[in-house]
């Protein structure tokens, strides 16, 4: 083995191979009496691999402050599952698709508000609850949908009009690349998530709601424009700059 890439796991490197280290977080976010130290922390680890790469592009537009830092690091554009962005239709199966993750209890907390949400919408809508070992199931005009692999996961997407979801960084990503209108809900208390949120909507027009306080008849959905740099191969330069 000669290189290992680390996703976001500081453990895992070699002292016998070249150790790339993948992260936005260069700049945690969280409690500003914790973060004096938890940032000095992360930079000493940071700084025991061989390079950084930060998944997004040179001006941070995607990840804002979170990836700004004096740390030497190298910009290698959104990686997502997703390789393109999906099909344009003027005819869509649900008006609403709602992605559902997180941790207990918010998770559930955030799939019943939504059904309440829906319900009153009176419009034929869809929740992906993540679930595994569960089957697609419809109660009313809304139809529920477990844990979906990549194809199916895209198709769901490209067949609803607007999409809702928490503002995790792996969310936006797919979202960038998918070039799908969204409305955010950050996860109460997931320091992280609320500021990228608050980021996309002065960066992006990409508005967010509050939990607890969701209302699609006051909601605005918008998607992250695209950067000319979305054609440029930025993984590859980096795989050139490391020579590989």
């Amino acid at each position: 083995m000669d290189i290992i890439i680390s996703d976001n796991r500081f453990g895992f490197r070699s002292s016998k191979t070249l150790n790339i280290y993948i992260t936005h977080q260069l700049k945690i976010n969280g409690p500003l009496l914790l973060m004096k130290i938890v940032n000095l922390i992360n930079r000493l680890l940071i700084q025991k691999f061989d390079h950084c790469w930060v998944p997004d592009y040179n001006n941070s537009s995607l990840s804002g402050k979170l990836s700004q830092s004096s740390l030497e690091k190298t910009f290698i554009g959104p990686l997502s599952r997703f390789k393109t962005s999906v099909s344009k239709t003027k005819k869509y199966k649900y008006k609403y698709l709602a992605i559902i993750s997180g941790p207990e209890p918010q998770r559930s907390i955030f799939e019943d508000e939504i059904q309440i949400c829906f319900l009153k919408t009176n419009k034929h809508c869809a929740i992906i609850n993540g679930l595994i070992n569960t089957k697609e199931i419809s109660s009313g005009k809304i139809s529920f949908y477990p844990h979906l692999e990549t194809t199916a996961f895209k198709e769901l997407i490209t067949k609803s009009e607007l999409v809702i979801c928490r503002s995790g960084y792996s969310s936006i990503m797919d979202l960038y690349i998918m070039q799908k209108k969204v409305l955010f809900i950050p996860t109460p208390g997931q320091t992280e998530q609320e500021y990228l949120a608050k980021h996309h909507q002065k960066t992006h027009s990409i508005y967010y709601q509050k939990q607890g306080r969701i209302d699609l008849e006051k909601a605005s959905f918008n998607f992250i424009q695209p950067k000319s740099e979305l054609k440029k191969n930025l993984l590859q330069a980096a795989f050139k700059k490391v020579i590989l």
